[in-house]
């Protein structure tokens, strides 16, 4: 799922981890949820954890690649809180580009397809994402549930957001390029309340960055501190 060859062909921008507290920490990094989703019902999906040793002499660090992904899939499991999702198809998406999902109706039950819209161009720094016309009903009926992801593949993991998709959902996403440091225990692709992590992180924004690099320092009191640049 990982493109390493992709990664190395665009801007990287690199968060330094710090941890000043008595005891390891496993760091999360979480994107902040883009305009043009929906508004409801849509969850932070994280597989990018570094455990952070106290004081530690080397280098713990999130690398980020100025490059946006759309994923699909289908399983037989609901998107909703504390489930685990991990799309079954990713592809790398730029801006004013336009993508669509195309669902299965079962039977059978099978994974979709995501493939580019030839001709159909998006709005300036956005990215579109439709859906087919599959039907939603007789598939959760049966168990089977779509789920979509908009984010970025990392060289530590995916971080994003992922939704339950509609049948002709049509999607103008304006992407944010910002980020949620935060610790806690979360797993690898299990959704999470976007809400309950922003008020427990540390805020990572393009203006952070110096150099394409920001340090996040967790304290010895537990607090957060963002300084731009590798500290």
């Amino acid at each position: 799922m990982l493109n390493i060859q992709a990664l190395n062909s665009t801007t990287n921008y690199t968060i330094y981890l710090k941890n000043e507290g008595s005891g390891g920490k496993n760091f999360w990094c979480f994107l902040e949820k883009p305009e043009g989703v929906p508004n409801d019902a849509v969850f932070a999906n994280s597989s990018a954890s570094l455990y952070v040793l106290p004081n530690y002499g080397g280098i713990n660090k999130f690398t980020i690649p100025l490059q946006y992904s759309l994923g699909a899939g289908a399983s037989n499991k609901a998107v909703g809180l504390g489930v685990q999702i991990d799309a079954s198809i990713i592809q790398d998406a730029q801006l004013k580009e336009t993508w669509e999902a195309q669902y299965a109706t079962i039977p059978p039950k099978q994974g979709p397809n995501l493939n580019l819209v030839q001709g159909q161009k998006s709005s300036d720094g956005t990215i579109g994402i439709l859906s087919n016309d599959f039907d939603k009903g007789i598939n959760e009926n049966g168990k089977w549930f779509s789920n979509m992801s908009f984010g970025i593949q990392t060289q530590n993991g995916f971080l994003g957001v992922t939704w339950s998709p509609s049948p002709n959902d049509d999607h103008t996403i304006t992407p944010k390029f910002s980020f949620y440091i935060a610790t806690g225990s979360f797993t690898s692709y299990e959704l999470a309340d976007i809400a309950t992590i922003s008020r427990k992180s540390a805020k990572v924004e393009i203006s952070s960055f110096k150099n394409l690099e920001a340090t996040i320092t967790l304290t010895g009191k537990g607090e957060w501190l963002v300084t731009p640049g590798k500290r």
